[in-house]
């Protein structure tokens, strides 16, 4: 096998482990380091022995001899990569989470398959030598000819501090979708490289650590094709007490129709066969690199993928079957219901059909703020045109931060991934005026409210829209509802009156609305027809207009029912 010459991306705290693999792996040679950090880039390479450091992919590119790039910076990184890879005809190996949402993670497996190259997930945990063992032992049919369940339980232990994954990963803190989208993606991939296609999964989702955005708790559970089940219960706040929580990340226990076959945290492997003792089986699993050096074994498979011009066991399109139980987990927490996965042989979907409901108040000239006169007319001019004048908090309308804070981002700075996706409809009927909405009002939904949701406050005001009332007697967020939300981690909060506090009460309006825009949650006001909304969890969108330095500003605000 001829020599494959690599360039790593990424100097962060993973990149050391595969930088040590990639140095024991005589089918290769790392002879570039590229991070933005140049300390970072630099002492990396020093310490694996590779020559050059660069914080530039693209010279690191053209200045180089390159056939791969082994991508491992933050999700977000990702897409625009592997493009500038693809380009220069390197083949890539990129860590996971591949991207930062699913329409994203698609669209690098679109961009490698227009490209002469080779793209592969760094999806090491299906390669940790006790799974790798585990599928030996279930296709010698060592536990039967059928499988029961296989159950995993993780406690890591990493993130119950104030300070948690501050000296790792950093980025997990601010992460909306944690839990599964980092950690989760390992274990569904190892799952049904184990057993197969999974058809249908039920999550709940849980946030233990107030101090980190998403959720770092769950119980998700899935049916097989094959009619097994599965389970992972996972927590990254409580501790465990295996001496290294991170080498196995748990215990396994997977029962068939002729035993049960054990896993413990240390790697130690035990069956028990029907009607017999356990007994303990033993196997290869070593202490060096990370987590049985499964980091090696996977960028083993790549380079023989790439010499032997055989398929990868996770190929982009492949992958996409994995983050496809990974949205549908996020959307089972939400919507409180098993979600089914379309089976990747389906031609055919059943077709999705779409409502859609106008939650937007019209502007015209007896809206308050808005002034419409005529520029031109047809007549006179050959085209109609109107001049607006629009005051930036009229109607329906967002709220930037620049809104109440000196510093605060503006409107045009907003980020839109978070004005669009699943929101939660919560109906407040009957509200009184001027009544101030406070925990107990959404004390029916904790239970099921996600970092990251959306939420929708009905309460019917838009019907008071004319009086004095709309402006002068709404309903109210107490300052402890507000609170309440940012220790959940809510992402967008939507309200049919104008605004989410007393327009009349400089101090409770300034509190409120700086309690909600410091921690980065979305305020949509003035919405209007929630009642004409007949599902619990919609898709949401509201885009604001690109105004420069803008503190706020109209929007159209739709909601899609799905049936």
């Amino acid at each position: 096998m001829s020599q494959r010459r690599g360039l790593c991306i990424g100097a962060g705290y993973f990149a050391q482990f595969h930088l040590d693999a990639w140095r024991r792996l005589e089918e290769a040679e790392i002879v570039a380091v590229c991070d933005l950090d140049a300390e970072k880039a630099e002492t990396a390479a020093k310490k694996h022995g590779v020559d050059r450091w660069f914080t530039d992919v693209e010279k690191a590119l053209t200045t180089c001899d390159i056939d791969f790039v082994d991508i491992i910076t933050p999700p977000d990184t990702h897409l625009p990569l592997v493009e500038l890879a693809a380009r220069h005809g390197c083949h890539v190996i990129c860590q996971k989470p591949l991207a930062p949402d699913f329409a994203t993670a698609r669209q690098i497996v679109e961009l490698v398959e227009s490209y002469p190259i080779r793209f592969m997930v760094h999806e090491n945990f299906r390669f940790q030598p006790w799974h790798r063992e585990i599928r030996r032992l279930l296709d010698a049919k060592v536990l039967g000819d059928r499988l029961h369940t296989l159950t995993f339980r993780s406690r890591f232990g990493d993130g119950w501090g104030s300070d948690a994954y501050l000296a790792r990963q950093p980025y997990f803190r601010e992460m909306p979708r944690f839990l599964v989208q980092e950690t989760g993606v390992h274990f569904i991939d190892t799952f049904r490289y184990l057993a197969g296609e999974i058809e249908e999964v039920s999550a709940i989702l849980r946030r233990l650590n107030p101090g980190i955005r998403g959720e770092d708790a769950g119980l998700l559970t899935f049916r097989f094709r094959d009619g097994d089940v599965g389970l992972w219960d996972a927590n990254r706040y409580n501790e465990g007490l295996a001496e290294n929580p991170r080498y196995t990340f748990g215990e396994f226990l997977i029962e068939g129709n002729g035993g049960t076959l054990r896993l413990y945290a240390d790697g130690r492997m035990t069956i028990q066969p029907l009607g017999a003792a356990e007994r303990d089986h033993p196997y290869e699993h070593s202490h060096e690199g990370f987590a049985g050096d499964c980091v090696l074994a996977t960028q083993r498979h790549f380079l023989h993928g790439l010499a032997e011009d055989s398929p990868f066991e996770t190929e982009g399109e492949d992958y996409l079957r994995t983050l496809s139980t990974v949205e549908a987990a996020y959307q089972s927490a939400m919507e409180n219901r098993p979600v089914k996965i379309p089976s990747a042989e389906a031609t055919n979907p059943p077709e999705v059909r779409k409502h859609v409901v106008d939650l937007s108040l019209t502007i015209d000239d007896d809206l308050p703020g808005a002034e419409i006169t005529v520029a031109k007319t047809l007549a006179q001019d050959g085209w109609n045109a109107t001049t607006l004048r629009l005051y930036s908090h009229c109607g329906t309308h967002m709220d930037a931060p620049r809104h109440f804070l000196e510093a605060g981002a503006t409107i045009d700075q907003q980020v839109l991934n978070m004005c669009q996706g699943p929101a939660r409809v919560l109906d407040l009927t009957p509200i009184m005026p001027r009544e101030l909405i406070g925990v107990e009002h959404l004390s029916r939904w904790e239970a099921v409210i996600r970092p990251g949701d959306r939420l929708l406050l009905r309460t019917d005001w838009y019907l008071r829209l004319g009086s004095d009332e709309y402006r002068n007697g709404l309903p109210r967020i107490s300052p402890e509802l507000a609170r309440w939300l940012v220790e959940r981690g809510v992402a967008l909060l939507g309200v049919e009156p104008p605004s989410v506090a007393d327009v009349n009460n400089i101090d409770e309006l300034t509190e409120v609305h700086r309690i909600l825009l410091s921690a980065g949650i979305v305020i949509v006001e003035g919405l209007a027809h929630l009642d004409a909304l007949r599902q619990d969890v919609v898709e949401f969108i509201a885009l604001p207009l690109k105004i420069a330095g803008g503190d706020g500003c109209p929007v159209r605000a739709i909601a899609i029912e799905h049936s």
